[in-house]
Order: C-alpha cells, then sequence, then structure tokens
C-alpha cells in the first residue's frame, strides 16, 4: 500500500505508537511499539525486543491494527502481519535496530502488510477510510 506521506510522517515521528492483535480465540491485546521502519515495499517493520502475547497473537492470527495519535495527524492501519526471525528480513531489522542501540535484542520483527487506513482525528471525519 502507498501511504501518504503525512501518515508515514505521523508513524515516524512518534515516540510510541500502539499495536493491536488478538489470539485465535479473539482474546485482545495492545502494546507499545517504539521501534519502526518502513521497507522500499511499504511494508511496515517492527522490532520484537520485548513481546510475548503480541508474538504469540501474530503467530495465532495475523490480523493487525496500528494507531497513532500526534501533531502529525491520527490514524488507524489495518494490516496482515507476519513475524520473522531467521532469514534476509530478519537479519535485516537486526542490522538496523543495533545500529539505533545495539543493547537491544531484536529477537526479531513483525511484517506488516497495511491493507487499510483510517482517519482517527476527532470530528466529522473520524472513522473514515482513507486508503
Amino acid at each position: 500500500m502507498d501511504l501518504q506521506d503525512n501518515v508515514k510522517v505521523c508513524l515516524l515521528s512518534e515516540k510510541n505508537i500502539q499495536l493491536g492483535t488478538a489470539s485465535a480465540k479473539g482474546i485482545p491485546n495492545v502494546c507499545y511499539i517504539g521501534c519502526r521502519y518502513f521497507r522500499e515495499d511499504g511494508s511496515l517493520v517492527m522490532i520484537d525486543n520485548f513481546m510475548r502475547k503480541t508474538k504469540a497473537n501474530v503467530l495465532e492470527n495475523p490480523n493487525v491494527a496500528v494507531l497513532v495519535l500526534g501533531d502529525n495527524g491520527a490514524f488507524q492501519l489495518k494490516g496482515l502481519c507476519r513475524y520473522v526471525d531467521k532469514g534476509e528480513e530478519y537479519d535485516a531489522a537486526r542490522a538496523w535496530m543495533k545500529a539505533r542501540n545495539k543493547n537491544m535484542p531484536a529477537k526479531g520483527a513483525l511484517v506488516i502488510e497495511l491493507t487499510e487506513v483510517y482517519n482517527s482525528k476527532p470530528g466529522e471525519h473520524a472513522g473514515e477510510k482513507i486508503a
């Protein structure tokens, strides 16, 4: 998915964003994500430094939601997630993390293929699909 620049700026400029997952039984989990970047193909990569429930959930159910709120806007993004902990994708994510903080474990990475974007800013356009 080709995101609008303001959505990308918002996702990358905030210190932490929220990631929502659910188990195969539908039990929800929300966590803060600080370490993330976009790949050239437009997928969003989030580094697993300390994930437990989140990792378990995405292994059972690939549907995720990302929420970001900041000075550059408010958006909810939905997508399909894969967990990687070996191979080229993992190696690239681990190298990205270690270049920023060598003390982080970078145990794995979530690779999210974004499928939908919604406006989450309060007002008459709240909840409208924008991509």
